[in-house]
């Protein structure tokens, strides 16, 4: 019975609650448009859902912010971690990409900046730097570089020695 009087209500008012509701929704709904930035961010939102959906739903792989490590060295890594002139030979080594461990580590901070990129674009350069580029840099910049003995010329560097795994250490 009370479901009944309900609808007999809200059938009754409709019409009335539309022409009150109608122009206020209509005049605030332009007033939030009119804020500068408000289109730019309903398109951002709409373009990262449309891009999850694709993603998640048709399996369509997410499009890189850098195709490469390289790529991200040249034009994200290099530029955040700039040197002045006496410390740029310091653990650094202009030819990295010939050390294994100084390139896998570069390969290690592409992916995870890409990660990061599409997990939170807001907030990616700010965490990466904070919590991965920063650790990486240090150990690539400093006395415990592997690129450390290039500070004239650049050396080759040589991976960890191992001797071959005895069959009963497994």
């Amino acid at each position: 019975m009370s479901k009944l009087f309900g609808q007999s209500i809200s059938q009754g008012f409709a019409k009335a609650l539309d022409q009150v509701a109608a122009p206020a929704i209509k005049k605030a709904v332009e007033k939030i448009l009119a804020r500068q930035g408000t289109i730019e961010q309903i398109a951002a939102t709409a373009e990262r859902a449309v891009e999850q959906f694709s993603h998640d739903e048709l399996g369509i792989p997410r499009e890189l912010r850098y195709v490469d490590e390289f790529a991200f060295f040249d034009d994200y890594l290099r530029l955040a971690y700039e040197t002045g002139g006496m410390s740029q030979g310091r653990g650094w080594c202009s030819h990295w990409w010939q050390h294994r461990s100084a390139r896998f580590r570069v390969r290690s901070m592409w992916q995870a900046y890409e990660a990061l990129a599409v997990k939170d674009p807001a907030k990616c350069d700010e965490v990466f730097l904070r919590t991965i580029g920063d650790h990486h840099m240090d150990r690539l910049t400093g006395e415990r570089s592997p690129m450390y003995a290039c500070q004239t010329v650049h050396q080759p560097s040589k991976p960890l020695e191992s001797a071959p795994i005895e069959e009963d250490a497994a």
